[in-house]
């Protein structure tokens, strides 16, 4: 299929949703799957997170297409919602990816030499999974309100937690990391460590984001 790709030239991308499919068997299977094609394990990346999110609040996937990815080099998934289930967001990758000269694989899709061939296919796919996934959203929302008007609903469980909150504060105080860079530390969404630093460590807006006392002070001395 892509033989003529040194094996070193081959990257895969692993991704799931919540820490309990991380848990369970399906990362695994992507890795074996990618291992079974050539891939070496150095070159390949995991996250858990959202295809749904933006590629640049999943910090393992944007550093991948930004700095590892090179001309000539194979970018592999198992699923093409892997990589993501908005058909906006796939085109901006798609369109990135060619431009940097990387061939792309979703291994559930059909296979042609023919590159546009191959875009013409996967863009598509890519709006049917955008769609799947705006169906099942709705069923979710249907499901909440029916769990609200019965009293059972308890809320969306956050990942923000105090061992996430203590980290956050560690990286931006003492190592003076910005949020991209807390993000890809953490495998955190950019969303959530800014909300961290806003909401619960308490960091306002001002030219960039500072500590409140910090900007109190500078207030006082004018």
């Amino acid at each position: 299929m892509f033989e003529e790709i040194p094996k070193n030239c081959r990257y895969a991308y692993a991704r799931v949703s919540s820490k309990s499919q991380e848990d369970n068997s399906s990362l695994e299977a992507q890795k074996d799957e990618f291992l079974r094609l050539g891939v070496p394990v150095k070159n390949i990346r995991v996250e858990v997170g959202s295809a749904a999110n933006k590629i640049q609040d999943r910090p393992v996937f944007y550093n991948l297409i930004d700095d590892e990815l090179k001309e000539k080099d194979l970018l592999l998934v198992t699923k093409i919602d892997r990589c993501s289930r908005n058909t906006l967001e796939f085109l901006k990758l798609q369109e990135r990816l060619h431009k940097k000269g990387v061939t792309f694989l979703s291994l559930d899709l059909p296979y042609s030499n023919d590159i546009a061939v191959n875009q013409l296919i996967s863009t598509n796919l890519a709006a049917i999974a955008t769609f799947e996934n705006e169906r099942r959203k709705d069923r979710q929302r249907q499901g909440i309100q029916a769990a609200k008007k019965n009293g059972k609903y308890l809320g969306r469980r956050t990942v923000i937690d105090k061992k996430l909150i203590s980290q956050v504060q560690d990286l931006k105080e003492n190592k003076n990391l910005s949020i991209t860079e807390i993000a890809k530390v953490t495998g955190r969404g950019r969303t959530t460590i800014y909300k961290v630093l806003k909401e619960e460590l308490d960091y306002i807006p001002y030219n960039r984001l500072v500590k409140k006392v910090n900007q109190e002070a500078v207030n006082e001395g004018k």
